[in-house]
């Protein structure tokens, strides 16, 4: 299975008075976020987002963009709750094989963490936008390799 994980696109500043599960994306993160999935090249069969605001407006970029009908909000993706037990989770409430290719929304620091415990221990950072692509062995896991990396501050 190809288990793309992208960090939403840069967010408005916290400001306060405005909780910080409403930040939507500034213009900046929505031309990010939209170049990163025109060189995509994969389709996914599910989009599957965290509910915050940011990460949704992401979600909604990319689905249209490559033509996926619908995005999914799950709790499991939100920062202070994705590890790689809610990832295994999450994906086994899903109907999947392993050729498919599900796209998942959410945010750092959460989502570095789990590509590093996928990856053995190889730490890759995500800016905003970016995104990593992972060939992982469903359903048991037993092995995953880092098939694409883009960031979009290197796309022109």
């Amino acid at each position: 299975m190809f288990l793309i994980l992208m960090r939403h696109g840069e967010a408005e500043p916290k400001k306060p008075g405005v909780p910080d599960d409403e930040r939507s994306l500034t213009q900046d993160g929505r031309t990010q976020v939209a170049k990163v999935a025109k060189i995509l090249g994969l389709k996914p069969k599910y989009i599957v987002s965290s509910p915050l605001k940011r990460a949704l407006e992401t979600a909604e970029i990319i689905a249209e963009i490559l033509g996926v009908g619908e995005v999914f909000e799950r709790n499991e993706l939100l920062p202070e709750y994705f590890d790689l037990d809610n990832l295994k989770y999450l994906l086994n409430t899903m109907s999947l094989d392993d050729k498919d290719v599900i796209l998942l929304v959410g945010h750092s620091p959460s989502f570095e963490d789990v590509i590093q415990d996928l990856l053995g221990g190889f730490r890759i950072y995500l800016s905003p936008g970016a995104l990593v692509c992972l060939e992982i062995k469903y359903p048991d896991f037993s092995s995953s390799s880092l098939k694409l990396y883009l960031r979009p501050e290197l796309i022109k």
